[in-house]
Order: structure tokens, then sequence, then C-alpha cells
């Protein structure tokens, strides 16, 4: 996670979804760059 332009709060989340192979909710456009790499469930 530490390649792509993220907050660092966001690549926390991120990196521990990927990690702990969870799924990772959340309504912050930021995360449309790791789209592939961890699920995510999009809150509208």
């Amino acid at each position: 996670m530490a390649t792509k332009k993220m907050a660092y709060a966001d690549c926390f989340a991120a990196a521990l979804a990927k990690a702990e192979n969870a799924e990772l909710v959340t309504g912050d456009p930021e995360f449309k760059e790791v789209e592939k790499e961890i699920r995510i469930a999009w809150l509208m």
C-alpha cells in the first residue's frame, strides 16, 4: 500500500484489510486506487 497516494490512516486501514483478508467498508473515493487489491463495500 505504500506505493499508493493515500492518507496515512487510509493506508493503515487498507493494509490491515489486506493482511486480515477482510472487507473494508468505506465511502471514501480515495480507496478506488486499491480496489483491485482488497475487497471494498462501498457506502453510498
